[in-house]
């Protein structure tokens, strides 16, 4: 299986079977979920094919979200995390940041101040490193329509735990 269905089976099988992501079914189940695997192993390469599928998730509507599963780069988790906070300050010096979030995951995601085997990081930990480029638009509206956003993150690391602790 490619990195790109790995990850597809991830979303699948974890995310939206143990609801981590209240907002991921639907798109998923429509078929408006992008996952593209970025073979590069230079990270100039990694960034710039990150913002190229920004630019095409503005042009392609039909596409809610795209996950880029970077295969063969970013397997160091502190270089991963450098790499997403470069990306999203080229978002905001852009004003793309108005438009695409951000989500991350990474196979080593570690939470500040949480030990490496704590159950809790599960919930952002991914097959390959992972960035994920949702529309601000659609999360807005998601999120308006869900009663106790603030609380998801809390509960999915207590379900985690209950699960895998």
């Amino acid at each position: 299986m490619s990195p790109a269905e790995t990850t597809r089976q991830w979303v699948a099988d974890f995310v939206i079977r143990h609801a981590l992501c209240p907002f991921a079914a639907k798109p998923f189940q429509d078929g408006n979920v992008l996952f593209l695997e970025v073979e590069s192993e230079d990270l100039e390469a990694c960034f710039m094919a990150a913002l190229a599928q920004v630019q095409s998730l503005l042009e392609e509507q039909s596409v809610e979200t795209t996950l880029l599963v970077f295969s063969h780069a970013l397997a160091d988790f502190d270089t991963f995390l450098d790499f997403v906070h470069t990306f999203e300050d080229t978002l905001l010096e852009a004003g793309a940041n108005q438009l695409v979030q951000l989500a991350h995951f990474h196979p080593d995601y570690t939470f500040g101040g949480v030990a490496e085997d704590d159950p809790g990081n599960l919930t952002n930990r991914a097959p390959y490193p992972t960035l994920q480029l949702l529309r601000v638009g659609s999360v807005a509206a998601a999120v308006a329509a869900y009663p106790d956003v603030e609380g998801i993150p809390e509960r999915n690391v207590h379900r985690m735990r209950e699960l895998f602790g």
